[in-house]
């Protein structure tokens, strides 16, 4: 009995909202939305159809106006406006619908909206769409701007200090799937405000991490030597040749290669024309004074113990490095090798300051503290030059003599290694045996004669001719009669 009063007073309601019982028999003039309607959250309680419709069409061209920010979890990598790819309501009827509610249709429809309102069921909701093909298009043409390819944790020393920059996780975007999570939500719903999506990526690991990088701690390894007294243009090879290997990090089973590290040796590379040694000879080549860092370096790979793979030494001897303890380049046939042969990272570090140039290796100890190392170089044989190469020359005076190319002893020489525990020596290896060639004096000397002056000769004398002058005759002879 009671349930039918409800009804009964429901109908009622509606009868008085559309107008049929308004003290006669005529019509309301305008009916309106029943108290407590919200559409989206608008309030449509009292208003007529058309100022329903004109409300909730101002707020689907406000949702329509609204942007997708696509992010990467983190950061935001991407915006694209709602109207790139057709973001509306997926029902064009729907506005119509829902500006009647309980004010149109027959009185049973009416009586079922103003009882939804009074049991609470008066938020009514917009169910919007996006065209999903276009957003993948749109996401498929744009992919560049989040594209990333895998970057290697970087590990430098500045200030005296190893510093370490994180790893970068490559990644690349998944169109399809992106553009289908974000339609999948526009469907099911959302605050209505700009949409916030996590995109769909494939990523990428690099192949090295801070994490590896962290071990790297300790001196394994330094030396220097000094390029005093070397001409601008050497100086600046070298410290260029150090520059384009600082910074080298080798991890465990990786080779260097120095020639491959500081090649070509042309003036776009930076280098100049200085002293080096061809044929013999000291000579001005391109990159001259370039073996004086690879010597540098073989002697810091020595001591940190890493795996020599080919090292030549020089055709003569040079003077920063003992007989043995140089390492030479020609390009491109002859190279200065080694190997990291540790399971954990090897930073060079390599720098002039000075008059000199320094190479130190970086890692990780795992040494006795109680073993050092020596090195020992020891001649075995001296090898005296052959008598002078003479050039003459008959363009310049006799006595004239120039050397062009200094006498070079030669020698045979054995470098070791030896190894200390605890002060006592415990081995001594043979490192290398190197020869160096002796060379002859190269000497220009003039053989033009000297220029002798001819006797000076004088002219005889000539005396002119003499003439006879006739006396003269007496008057009147020799005429005739």
């Amino acid at each position: 009995m009671k349930k039918l009063f409800n009804v009964l007073a429901i109908l009622a309601a509606v009868l008085v909202v559309s107008g049929i019982i308004s003290g006669g028999a005529h019509a309301a003039a305008s009916p309106t939305i029943p108290q407590g309607v919200e559409v989206e959250g608008i309030d449509l309680s009292n208003m007529t159809p058309e100022e329903a419709k004109a409300a909730l069409n101002d707020f689907i061209d406000q949702v329509k106006g609204r942007t997708l920010h696509l992010t990467d979890g983190q950061d935001v990598v991407m915006d694209i406006p709602f109207s790139q790819f057709g973001v509306d309501i997926a029902d064009p009827g729907v506005v119509d619908t829902l500006s009647r509610i309980g004010s149109g249709g027959n009185i049973l429809k009416r009586y079922k909206a103003l009882r939804d309102v009074q049991n609470g069921h008066g938020d009514y909701q917009i169910r919007f769409t996006c065209d999903t093909a276009a957003l993948e298009n749109i996401l498929n043409e744009r992919a560049g701007e989040v594209n990333r390819e895998p970057e290697d944790a970087i590990l430098v020393r500045h200030g005296g200090q190893l510093l370490i920059t994180d790893e970068v996780i490559g990644r690349t975007l998944k169109a399809a799937e992106t553009a289908q999570l974000v339609s999948d939500t526009i469907t099911r719903g959302w605050d209505r405000q700009d949409l916030s999506i996590e995109a769909a990526f494939d990523q990428a690991a690099p192949a090295h991490t801070a994490q590896e990088l962290s071990v790297v701690q300790d001196v394994l390894g330094t030396y220097t030597t000094s390029f005093a007294g070397s001409s601008y243009n050497r100086i600046e090879n070298i410290k260029n040749g150090a520059a384009k290997i600082d910074e080298t990090v080798l991890y465990p089973g990786d080779e260097f290669s120095f020639t491959q590290a500081v090649a070509p040796f042309t003036s776009d590379n930076g280098y100049y024309l200085a002293g080096g040694y061809a044929s013999g000879k000291t000579v001005d080549t391109m990159g001259g004074g370039i073996c004086q860092v690879s010597s540098t370096l073989y002697n810091t790979v020595l001591r940190s113990e890493l795996t020599v793979l080919e090292r030549t030494n020089h055709m003569m001897t040079v003077g920063y490095v003992p007989l043995g303890a140089d390492a030479t380049i020609a390009e491109p046939t002859i190279d200065f090798k080694f190997r990291n042969d540790y399971e954990y990272p090897v930073y060079i570090e390599a720098y002039t300051y000075g008059s000199s140039v320094t190479v130190t290796f970086y890692g990780k100890e795992t040494r006795p503290q109680n073993r050092t190392l020596e090195f020992e170089s020891v001649t075995e044989q001296t090898i005296n030059p052959g008598p002078d190469v003479v050039t003459e020359d008959p363009t310049l005076p006799e006595g004239y003599e120039k050397v062009t190319q200094s006498a070079h002893t030669g020698y045979v020489a054995s470098f070791y290694k030896l190894v200390y525990v605890d002060g006592n020596l415990e081995s001594r290896e043979l490192i290398n045996r190197s020869t160096y060639n002796a060379y002859p004096r190269y000497v220009t000397r003039g053989t033009k004669p000297p220029e002798t002056q001819p006797p000076e000769t004088q002219a005889p004398e000539t005396q002119a001719p003499q003439t006879t002058v006739p006396e003269a005759a007496p008057d009147g002879a020799g005429s005739g009669a």
